[in-house]
């Protein structure tokens, strides 16, 4: 090895020894981040639980329980200012959130691999046809679109990186950008198996069923309760 690469491979090696997330509670506003999006996903993680336990475990099951992973590996790289894995993550949950609620419809779906051809499916099925359901498959269409101009580095998507070797770090306008699909996302995934599924909701455990609930926006708790309950 020449002096130098062997100088760099010890800068490396020393970040990765002393490599320490708790640095991101010297900021509040990514903790309070964090907490948003930890509620959205800890709703979803509910809704998994309770479904398993109320019916057969099946691929919906299955998917729903892939699409919380991917949940929580985004917010593990987004934590990290890994902004571009993050978003990743992300557009994955939604594409097994597809492959969940249409697989109660169509077991050949999961077989699908062009996701664009499962949103035209989507639009068709029986768990998007109401209006609320029809808004939230073009919402959750539209934010796809805007993750796949990221992950497949659209020039206007690229930004500049700062001259320490490329490694992540903490930005503000990037970080909220990525919390506020986050959280829409999930809302409007959650949304969809509430207006779906109030049964598996109304036999909740009652704390489940509180969280649940709470994870919710009161917007979005009001437009299904109208629907569901006039």
């Amino acid at each position: 090895m020449s002096r130098r690469l062997t100088e760099d491979f010890g800068k490396l090696s020393s970040f990765l020894c002393s490599y320490d997330l708790s640095a991101y509670t010297a900021c509040q506003q990514q903790i309070n981040e964090c907490k948003s999006m930890h509620k959205k996903l800890y709703g979803l993680m509910i809704f998994s639980a309770e479904y398993n336990c109320q019916n057969k475990y099946t691929f919906f099951s299955k998917f729903i329980e892939e699409m919380s992973s991917d949940l929580l590996l985004s917010l593990f790289n987004w934590i990290q200012g890994m902004y571009k894995p993050a978003k990743l993550e992300l557009r994955c949950a939604i594409e097994n959130f597809l492959k969940a609620v249409l697989f109660l419809s169509d077991a050949e779906i999961i077989q699908e691999k062009s996701v664009y051809e499962i949103f035209d499916v989507a639009k068709a099925d029986k768990h998007f046809q109401t209006e609320f359901g029809k808004k939230r498959i073009e919402l959750l269409r539209n934010d796809y679109s805007t993750l796949c101009r990221t992950v497949h580095s659209d020039p206007l998507q690229i930004h500049s990186t700062s001259a320490l070797n490329l490694l992540p770090q903490y930005n503000m306008d990037l970080s909220t950008e990525f919390v506020n699909l986050y959280i829409r996302i999930v809302e409007n995934s959650l949304g969809i198996l509430y207006i779906n599924y109030p049964v598996i909701v109304d036999n909740m455990h009652p704390e489940n069923k509180k969280d649940f609930l709470d994870s919710l926006s009161k917007t979005t708790k009001k437009e299904i309760v109208g629907i569901l309950y006039g």
